[in-house]
């Protein structure tokens, strides 16, 4: 007997539960190493994605508190607060599950076939991270969003070169530019693997990797990620950073998720996307280290 034409292919390319969940998983495990940024960045949920932008502000210092006998006069002053508006982008990435791929699948009893959804996942995972901890630079447009590295107002601090014999200088400089501002930890620092390869080297004459002289300094740890560039898209920098909600934050509706629709010749058109953007309240809790070598 002839099967009716409208079940042909068309149940047969709807993902069921069951592996909607198993590739949520695999997505998750496929990404939870590539983030930095998320280790780094305070959360900020909004409630729905139709925020495309979402205001924050920059706070200044009030005047010094005053000391007196007996606490008389008024010292009353009010930190000046300048708003700014940030454009919550979708970060997305398109694949396709063919419909005899996936009844093919399914016949063999084996488990789904997750390696494009996992390859997508990875590709909105680099683009999130450059996007925190980097930003809009030369060579790669974010809708003229700012990261930690591009972010208006924060400290820098020219390497004293020729690492890793100089990083302990370059690092503790730049904990001395976000203390002058008032940020007293605890700090993490962000470096490109090329520069945390150096620092895994042995100090000459010792059995003591630089790595492990550093270390100390940084009790919100010492992370890696190639999604740190400089404004010019050079790979020259590391940043030294205070992590708190105050000082900056991620702001997020949509998390990682996975999206299909059948499409007419019974495929699953899929794609990865979620709904993220940076919001840099203090950029003096941040220092770019420049000019690496």
């Amino acid at each position: 007997m002839l099967q009716t034409m409208s079940r042909v292919g068309m149940n047969t390319a709807q993902l069921t539960t069951e592996e909607l969940t198993y590739v949520d998983q695999r997505i998750v495990e496929t990404v939870r190493p590539k983030v930095v940024g998320r280790i780094l960045f305070p959360v900020f949920r909004l409630p729905h994605a139709g925020f495309t932008k979402v205001r924050g502000y920059r706070q200044t210092d009030m005047s010094q508190a005053r000391i007196s006998l007996h606490g008389q006069g008024k010292n009353k002053d009010r930190s000046e607060k300048e708003s700014f508006d940030i454009t919550v982008p979708t970060i997305h990435k398109e694949f396709t599950i063919w419909w005899r791929d996936l009844e093919a699948t399914r016949s063999s009893g084996l488990p789904l076939d997750t390696q494009e959804a996992e390859n997508a996942a990875r590709q909105v995972a680099e683009e999130e991270d450059k996007l925190l901890l980097t930003g809009e630079h030369t060579g790669w447009p974010a809708l003229g969003i700012e990261g930690l590295a591009t972010a208006t107002g924060r400290n820098t601090k020219a390497s004293a070169g020729a690492w890793p014999t100089n990083s302990l200088t370059d690092l503790s400089a730049a904990i001395g530019e976000l203390e002058a501002d008032g940020h007293m930890g605890p700090y993490a620092c962000v470096l490109r693997s090329s520069w945390a390869a150096k620092l895994r080297a042995l100090i000459s004459n010792t059995a003591t990797k630089w790595l492990e002289v550093i270390q100390d300094l940084f009790k919100a740890g010492i992370h890696v990620s190639d999604s740190l560039y400089t404004s010019a898209g050079a790979t020259t920098s590391a940043l030294v950073v205070e992590p708190a909600n105050a000082n900056f934050e991620m702001v997020i509706e949509k998390d990682l998720e996975l999206f299909t629709m059948q499409d007419e010749d019974m495929n699953l058109q899929c794609k990865v996307l979620e709904v993220v953007a940076p919001r840099i309240k203090r950029p003096a809790s941040i220092c770019e280290i420049t000019g690496l070598t």
